[in-house]
């Protein structure tokens, strides 16, 4: 089976949150259990020899240069350069106000130390939904190489950071979620909400990157993409 695959109580959990579909954990017959809402799936599992030219493109907002992309071991490997902000951003554009957008990470790195910087510069992986398919209108979920998270909204190029400064994980491999229900926006690990934010109005159209700030070494293990069938 697929390692993306989702099992049924899971699937169906993502479901509840994306469609906002009532959910009661009393005991159900199956002539009486509800049917699950149908979803579109998109996907990379990065278990080809390179980067998948038919679902990925290079994109940079900030900076100059581009990240090194290599594709290995079934892994994506990104290393950015110098203040850029440089990654992969899938060429497919979805349309909704409803989806679930999941990223595994398996390793990220503190930056390489610069010329009158400090000696530690904390290294950044993270998971962005670009609406309208650029940097303008943004979500962004990053965890840090020292554990810490960040949760930041970019509404017509200006920023807001989200979450407290108290969010952290120790998880290894951890699963970076960001889901949208409405004006309803749910920073997720590990598929559990660790954050909720109600932000109006944002667009229908987006797009999904992956990047690390930098010169951040990070490597991503899957993306996965979820919405409500059309």
């Amino acid at each position: 089976m697929s390692k993306m695959r989702l099992n049924l109580i899971t699937t169906l959990l993502f479901l509840l949150l994306i469609c906002g579909v009532a959910y009661s954990q009393q005991t159900q017959t199956p002539s009486t259990a509800p049917a699950q809402p149908a979803v579109d799936e998109w996907s990379d599992e990065f278990d080809g020899e390179r980067l998948d030219d038919s679902k990925w493109e290079l994109y940079t907002f900030e900076g100059g240069g581009s990240s090194k992309v290599e594709v290995k071991d079934k892994q994506l490997k990104l290393r950015g350069a110098g203040q850029s902000r440089s990654g992969i951003r899938s060429k497919q554009a979805f349309h909704t106000d409803r989806f679930y957008v999941e990223a595994t990470l398996t390793k990220v790195v503190e930056q390489l130390p610069q010329p009158g910087a400090p000696a530690y510069i904390p290294g950044y992986a993270i998971l962005t939904v670009l609406f309208d398919g650029t940097a303008a209108n943004r979500l962004e979920w990053i965890l840090r190489s020292d554990g810490g998270f960040e949760a930041w909204a970019m509404i017509d190029g200006k920023s807001e950071r989200l979450d407290n400064r108290k969010l952290g994980t120790k998880e290894k491999a951890p699963r970076l979620g960001i889901a949208r229900r409405g004006d309803q926006v749910f920073f997720m690990l590990n598929r559990e909400v660790g954050l909720q934010q109600m932000i109006r109005n944002l667009p229908l159209d987006f797009k999904v990157m992956v990047y690390g700030f930098g010169s951040t070494e990070n490597h991503w293990d899957s993306i996965y993409v979820q919405t409500p069938k059309k």
